[in-house]
């Protein structure tokens, strides 16, 4: 067992190791970060680089970073063998470094999609969210900052499934408290039957 890795390193591999079987063991892999942060379970973004750079210099993956949108950051898996090298492992880390680490069989991966926490990573995430609904970044503070302070719940009791669904709500609510001002606004400005009209011949010298 490798004492230099913790358990950021184990679920940040594994992780990658799930996207790596959605494709087939195919290299290389192209990686989302912030869907990969959620599988994780990683919430910190120096966290997540600072463990994808430490497997990559101990050679249990490589690390391909891009700085452009358009390509997007790519890692090679490597595989590995519990026993001496043999042809089945036609991979193998640079510079022919063997390392011997026994990986669960696929389907024992504790890495379940429906159970993966739907809470937004950072504000930065729910800022992209309610920029994409074309919607005021003022809003998705406000949204971030309410279910931030009281622990992601809907109505302060029930724990929120799906964070999106529910900034949603959020969006809806708060056109309609917008439309619901606006016309109220307009009926302030609106005069009333009844109202005392006064014309400019107006003679105040006549009793009311």
């Amino acid at each position: 067992m490798d004492d230099r890795l913790l358990a950021n390193h184990i679920t940040l591999y594994l992780a990658l190791f799930q996207r790596w079987n959605e494709n087939r063991f195919q290299n290389p892999i192209s990686i989302n970060r912030i869907e990969v942060m959620r599988a994780a379970k990683i919430s910190s973004l120096s966290t997540y680089t600072k463990c994808l750079r430490q497997l990559h210099e101990w050679r249990y993956l490589e690390y391909i970073p891009s700085h452009n949108p358009s390509i997007g950051t790519r890692v090679n898996l490597y595989n590995f063998c519990t026993t001496d090298y043999t042809s089945d492992c036609t991979t193998t880390p640079p510079d022919s470094v063997q390392v011997t680490v026994q990986l669960p069989y696929i389907n024992t991966i504790n890495i379940n999609k429906e159970s993966e926490s739907e809470l937004p990573l950072n504000l930065e995430e729910v800022l992209i969210f309610f920029k994409e609904k074309k919607e005021d970044e003022t809003d998705a503070k406000k949204f971030y900052n309410h279910y931030q302070a009281n622990g992601w719940k809907m109505g302060g009791k029930t724990p929120i499934k799906n964070w999106k669904a529910a900034a949603e709500k959020w969006m809806l609510n708060t056109a309609q408290f917008n439309t619901n001002e606006r016309t109220k606004k307009a009926d302030f400005r609106q005069p009333k039957a009844g109202n005392l009209h006064t014309g400019k011949d107006k003679d105040y010298s006549e009793p009311l």
